[in-house]
């Protein structure tokens, strides 16, 4: 398994291009080293600073976030060329790791005939709106408006507040939780309708939509011509209504029929949005009525799930950025996953002042912890917790927690 100790690896051959990077290095190096197990050899576009990658500079692009989106894929695309004129080798596939990099992943791949999610799919996929749209048909939507201007989230939030249940401003496109919001009778919807600034598109564009009571999930697959491979199934832990998880567990603690619900809706979610050939993560809450759809993006998910925890539970069988790029490079779909044999979390402790290296071994030292690391950007300690038997995993998640507080 990947750790940030790891020096990134990578193998000469056919190439990837990864648009941007994970915050983590246990997920960037874990993408890194991803590749050379699949042969590839590894090239990064962003437009942030890549120097802590330790790749030389040759395999180092960058594009401007604010350019056009056509623009952009003409300046990564220099890196795709730079790569095949000193290697001689070809680009074999183009992935990216954050959903504000996905209409571009799509592109470049049209444009070198690679394997991707499609140019229209990916628009949906970054559209909260459009994807609302989409699964309309299908039930997999709670209660929900549209709108650009401030007076049309009064319209909205007057037609939908008179069920008297709360209700959740979404900006329209971001992610990671930025952009939302809780309306409830004394919110200055003005105030709310600035959140469109988080916008990455540019737009005012908004929804609003009820707030569905229950548990959240994430559901991590890949799809290939209308085929949806699901790779696991996550309990994410939250404190309260859009508070950003601070656990998340595989495999789900759910029952196996709800399991099979949240598989389902993941997968008409997906085919829903046109996902052609690629990662996706879709994140589902568990409600009165069954699962509710929050969004479906299209890309592998992060926080560990994918890079760690999947693998963990399955005892390395089951590798999802291997089986993405395996995919995208030319290959099958992965076979259907056994049950998981293990239980694996990724929890979140905070460092409350003290000095991170102290926080991290006394992490360490408790029973049944293989990594514990500072998280990027926060205040806190990640630590993941192994299991020998699944139905362990809660209590051991409940546990840590509590030994840090």
């Amino acid at each position: 398994m990947t750790t940030a100790a790891n020096p990134p690896t990578t193998a000469e051959g056919p190439a990837v291009l990864f648009l941007g990077l994970r915050r983590s290095p246990l997920e960037w190096r874990a993408e890194i080293e991803a590749a050379g197990a699949c042969g590839l050899s590894v090239h990064v576009a962003s437009d942030a600073d890549l120097t802590h990658t330790e790749l030389p500079e040759r395999r180092r692009g960058s594009f401007d976030r604010a350019a056009a989106l056509a623009d952009q894929a003409t300046e990564a695309a220099r890196t795709v060329r730079a790569q095949q004129t000193n290697s001689g080798a070809d680009v074999a596939a183009v992935v990216c790791w954050g959903d504000k990099y996905v209409g571009l992943t799509a592109l470049l791949a049209e444009r070198f005939g690679l394997r991707g999610v499609g140019t229209a799919a990916a628009d949906r996929a970054t559209d909260k709106v459009a994807q609302r749209r989409a699964m309309e048909p299908f039930g997999l939507n709670p209660p929900w408006r549209a709108g650009r201007t401030v007076d049309d989230l009064r319209s909205v939030t007057a037609e939908l507040g008179a069920a008297g249940r709360p209700l959740v401003f979404k900006s329209a496109h971001c992610s990671g939780g930025r952009g939302m919001a809780v309306i409830g009778p004394d919110s200055d919807l003005a105030e709310v309708w600035a959140l469109t600034s988080t916008n990455y598109s540019g737009t005012t564009d908004f929804l609003v939509e009820e707030y569905v009571e229950g548990s959240e999930h994430s559901v991590s697959g890949v799809v290939h011509d209308g085929t949806v491979r699901i790779l696991g199934v996550t309990d994410k832990y939250l404190d309260g209504p859009l508070s950003a998880s601070w656990a998340t567990a595989v495999p789900s603690a759910r029952t196996q029929t709800q399991v099979k619900e949240l598989r389902q809706a993941a997968e008409q979610a997906v085919l829903a949005i046109g996902l052609r050939t690629g990662g996706f993560h879709a994140d589902l809450r568990f409600g009165p009525q069954g699962p509710v759809v929050l969004e479906v993006g299209g890309r592998l998910g992060g926080d560990l799930i994918n890079s760690h925890l999947i693998p963990y539970a399955h005892q390395e069988a089951v590798r999802p950025y291997e089986s993405l790029l395996a995919l995208l490079a030319g290959g099958e779909l992965p076979d259907e996953p056994r049950e998981a044999e293990r239980g694996a979390a990724m929890v979140l402790l905070p460092k409350a002042g003290r000095p991170v290296q102290d926080v991290v071994m006394s992490v360490r030292a408790r029973p049944g912890v293989v990594l514990a690391e500072d998280w990027p950007g926060t205040d806190s300690v990640v630590a993941v917790v192994v299991t020998d038997e699944p139905a362990e995993l809660p209590g051991a998640v409940a546990g840590l927690r509590e030994s840090a507080c």
